[in-house]
Order: structure tokens, then C-alpha cells, then sequence
């Protein structure tokens, strides 16, 4: 079965880089041109949100596989495993692109923030890269290049992405 998923912008680099940051300084630029952002984060290591004994902890020690909690000014819901990339997605009916943080093998367009020069080497094994923002001004470079502070611009790569989907996302 298909499931709408809607156009992703993936902001990859090592951990410090910026990514974080530019993230945050993106979504009220494209907020203000009435962009709904939706975010994804790839954490590297485990992971716990919820709180030992607490009824949704006990839900899930109890073996449910999916354990939602909706209050009156948010909502959650655990996996019990982990869940790829895709799967997450088709949880983001609403927004008009997701940016996601980390997932560097996923083959979305990447935004790939560079901190040092010796990191450049990751520009070799990314797939789909669509530009690179940098805390150094560029070699020679390969790609659309942008300054950390260029987030103006680095928002048009964005907007770019969003045009070139026509909201076409399916999974």
C-alpha cells in the first residue's frame, strides 16, 4: 500500500557541525513564507523517552508493539523497535517538507554542513547531494556552496526542493 510522504531535505555532517543550528534557523524562514517544516532526527545511540514506571512505560514492558499518549498539548507515540526512515515519514500528513537531521545513507536531497576542512571527504560517499554549507569558504567547489551564516540562501535550496516535488511523495 502507498502512503503519502511528504518532500524531505535531509542536513547531514558530522556531529557539531551545525546541523542543529541551521535546522532551527531554517523553519521560521520557510514558517514566514507559509512553509509548514515538519523535522526528523537520527539519534546514534539508544534511546529512552519514557520514564520507568509511568503507565506508558508499563504499556510497553507489558509487550505492546505501538504505545501512543495524547494530552491537551501534544502527542507521542513509541515504537517498540526501531523503524526506518520511510515508515516514520507517513506520520507527517500536515507539513509541507520534513527536514531531517543525520540518516547520511538515506537518498533524499542533502544539505551537507561542513565545520572543518578535513571533513570534506564525506562530500565522496553522499548520494543526492543538492549543496553544501560550510564553515570555510570552498576549494573548488563541486556543488552549491553557502556560507554557515547563508541561511537566506540555504532556505532557496529548500523552497527549491518543495517546486521540483509537486508534493508527488509516495512511499
Amino acid at each position: 500500500m502507498l502512503r503519502w510522504i511528504p518532500p524531505v531535505v535531509q542536513v547531514v555532517g558530522y556531529s557539531n557541525s551545525g546541523k542543529t543550528t541551521l535546522i532551527c534557523r531554517l523553519i521560521p524562514l520557510l514558517a514566514r513564507r507559509g512553509i509548514r517544516v515538519g523535522t526528523l532526527k537520527h539519534h546514534a545511540g539508544a534511546l529512552d523517552l519514557d520514564r520507568r514506571g509511568k503507565d506508558t512505560w508499563r504499556h510497553r514492558e507489558a509487550g505492546a508493539r505501538v504505545v501512543s499518549i495524547a494530552a491537551e498539548n501534544q502527542s507521542a507515540v513509541w515504537y517498540r523497535e526501531p523503524r526506518r526512515m520511510e515508515e516514520l515519514l507517513t506520520h507527517y500528513a500536515g507539513v509541507d517538507v520534513v527536514l531531517a537531521e543525520g540518516f547520511k545513507e538515506a537518498d533524499y536531497p542533502k544539505l551537507v554542513v561542513l565545520r572543518e576542512k578535513e571533513h570534506a571527504h564525506l562530500l565522496e560517499r553522499l548520494t543526492n547531494i543538492r549543496a553544501v554549507v560550510s564553515w570555510f569558504p570552498p576549494d573548488r567547489p563541486f556543488f552549491p556552496w553557502y556560507g554557515i551564516d547563508q541561511v537566506e540562501a540555504v532556505a532557496g535550496e529548500v523552497l527549491s526542493v518543495l517546486r521540483e516535488s509537486n508534493g508527488d511523495g509516495f512511499a
